[in-house]
């Protein structure tokens, strides 16, 4: 059957090429036999031909060439959804217009070239038609058929509601994926060039700030999602009460960044928030590296814990910055103690220190400090100095009386240096905007493995109270699991109410396809026998989704699952099509320069303020050695 189809195809080919060659032969006759392209066969042909009148009007013969192309293009082509209506009409116009057109044009040489293009333009354009038409027919290959989907809208004030288009029963059908409850948390899954940018954030992102949500996000490739929040933002301004400002923290373009201070005594309102800065610098610092029970590793912590207090209660933290930080700890660590003895309030963290003084174990001591120095060391940069020792806006987003909207963005080739940064900056927000009596916020975090975020787990279980809707990307578990470890892994992925999972691998979508379930699907099979055909139907449990499904899904296409609420109860809650992102923002403009400075004027802004650091810090040694002296 198959060999009889495509001898049809062939044969349809073959006609619509026969005719054309006889249009650009018989009717431009005059010009080949100029060019010496005939002989005694051919001018029998063509004189007995014109003889008997048939085809004495070229009109025929192109109807024919162009009904047998048609049929050729249309069941041969295959099918794609991804085919533009406006190539398909100005491939087969143009095509229309230089075929027919061809007649104007004498019988020369412009005629036939007029002529074989016109042909190529319309069966390009044919085929795309084809194609495209084949894509939408109502009994589709069974392999991509799933299960009846939620086709209802379901709103609140909250909601975040994203079109599908799903294939159930051999159609194509519409839906609607309803997360109803986006502060129970969304995780966003699928390998590079999966669509999570386009089908999932930018509604996202749209939806967020239609409903007038304060917002953070962490843009890994910027300024893709930044300058998405500033279009959104521009298209939107109206949907909020109070204007939020929008701010952005970009360490590659100062000119283009704001400037925030993440140990900011605003922050540091216990001893014990200077320890868990220094759990946390560490953790990002020394990333993919054996160091809880590692005894220099808790060593440096402590070491960094002690000279954050340190900057905290010296002149009431007006020194407190990450980069006052590493300057002071490369200063000689001798001269450091004689400082840090002053202090009362600094008696329990410096013990351990102070007793191998004591006991004049200086090569383990300096060893405890290497291990806080060299991590801390690639820091010392000038343009992180000068966006890091500023205090351009707090990090309560939230706030109903001045609401933000901020972006944070890092460089995937310097994400271990910016990172740590970053995370320590993040942190310090969810402890901002973890309070009751704030507006609505959300919290986007794309590839969240890059940042170790101690906190995030804890804002996924409360921040619902508080109405922060978290939402979280990953390549795959897998990797979410090499960065932090299956524990926290486990906690972040089990707590996360909403889950959409483009092309995923392995376990990850097996994984998956175990939280689809399985359902009971009929199997039928018949026998030929000598006398009869035998029926056996039978039933068989299933997945729903097989992991196999999963891993093939294309770019754009996600599955999962969504959480409902008491009041709104969503059926089916799983889901698995094409997301229908919407139209882009109607604004396409560039995140603008923050500072009003020339380039030339930035660099000598940077070094002096550089300069003026290191120079502070090398004076609080100095000012308290000699006073400590006298």
């Amino acid at each position: 059957m198959e060999k009889e189809t495509k001898s049809v195809f062939t044969l349809f080919f073959l006609l619509s090429g026969g005719v054309l060659l006889f249009i650009v032969y018989y009717y431009a006759y005059p010009f080949w036999v100029a060019i010496g392209l005939h002989n005694w066969l051919t001018d029998s042909f063509v004189r007995n031909f014109y003889y008997t009148g048939n085809f004495s009007s070229p009109v025929p013969a192109r109807v024919i060439c162009l009904f047998f192309a048609s049929l050729y293009a249309l069941v041969r082509s295959g099918n794609s959804k991804d085919t533009d209506w406006k190539i398909i009409v100005g491939l087969i116009l143009s095509g229309l217009g230089l075929f027919w057109g061809a007649e104007l044009m004498g019988a020369g040489l412009l005629y036939i070239s007029c002529t074989l293009l016109g042909y190529s333009l319309y069966l390009a354009g044919a085929i795309l038609l084809g194609r495209l038409y084949r894509s939408f027919d109502p009994k589709l290959p069974d392999y991509w058929d799933t299960f009846p989907q939620c086709e209802k809208l379901i709103e609140n004030e909250d909601s975040i509601n994203i079109p599908i288009t799903y294939q159930y029963d051999g159609k194509q059908r519409r839906g609607y994926i309803n997360v109803v409850s986006p502060q129970r948390g969304t995780m966003v899954l699928g390998t590079p060039g999966a669509g999570k940018t386009a089908s999932i954030y930018g509604p996202y992102i749209r939806t967020m700030i239609q409903k007038g949500y304060a917002l953070c996000v962490y843009d890994y490739k910027a300024p893709d999602l930044t300058e998405r929040v500033l279009n959104e933002l521009l298209d939107n301004y109206p949907s909020y009460n109070v204007k939020p400002k929008m701010y952005v923290v970009n360490f590659d373009d100062p000119l283009h960044s704001h400037r925030f201070n993440p140990l900011h005594p605003d922050y540091l309102t216990d001893p014990i928030d200077a320890t868990e800065i220094a759990e946390l610098i560490m953790k990002n610092a020394n990333r993919g590296k054996e160091q809880s029970d590692n005894f220099f590793a808790l060593s440096a912590q402590c070491y960094i814990d002690l000279l954050i207090w340190f900057l905290r209660i010296y002149k009431k933290g007006k020194y407190c910055t990450f980069p006052h930080l590493i300057e002071l700890m490369g200063q000689d660590y001798r001269d450091v103690f004689d400082v840090l003895t002053q202090f009362e309030e600094l008696e329990v963290k410096r013990n351990t220190f102070i007793d191998a003084m004591r006991d004049k174990a200086f090569e383990q001591l300096q060893g405890q400090i290497a291990s806080a120095r060299i991590p801390l060391n690639r820091f010392s940069s000038k343009v992180l100095y000068w966006v890091l020792s500023g205090n351009d806006f707090s990090l309560d987003i939230n706030n109903p009386t001045e609401p933000k909207i901020l972006c944070i963005a890092n460089n995937p080739r310097r994400q271990s240096i910016y990172g740590t940064t970053l995370a320590l900056m993040m942190s310090q927000m969810f402890k901002q905007i973890n309070v009751p009596g704030r507006i609505h916020s959300g919290v986007l975090i794309d590839e969240l493995p890059t940042l170790y975020l101690k906190e995030l787990s804890n804002l996924i279980d409360t921040g619902r109270q508080n109405k922060i809707a978290v939402v979280v990307g990953a390549q795959d578990k897998s990797q979410l699991v090499r960065d932090y470890n299956h524990e926290e892994s486990d906690v972040i992925f089990n707590t996360i109410g909403n889950v959409f999972a483009g092309s995923v691998k392995g376990d990850t979508a097996e994984s998956l396809s175990r939280s689809f379930g399985k359902a009971e699907k009929e199997s039928r099979s018949q026998q030929q026998g000598d006398t009869s055909e035998h029926l056996t139907i039978s039933y068989q449990l299933k997945d729903v989704l097989p992991p196999d499904k999963i891993e093939a899904l294309s770019q754009g296409s996600f599955c999962g699952y969504v959480a409902d609420t008491y009041k709104q109860k969503i059926h089916p809650k799983i889901f698995c099509g094409e997301i229908d992102a919407g139209k882009p923002p109607v604004h396409k403009a560039h995140v603008p320069q923050l500072v009003d400075l020339s380039e030339a004027q930035m660099r000598r802004v940077i070094e002096q303020n550089y300069r003026r650091i290191r120079q502070e810090v090398t004076n609080i040694i100095q000012e308290e050695l000699n006073r400590h002296a006298s």
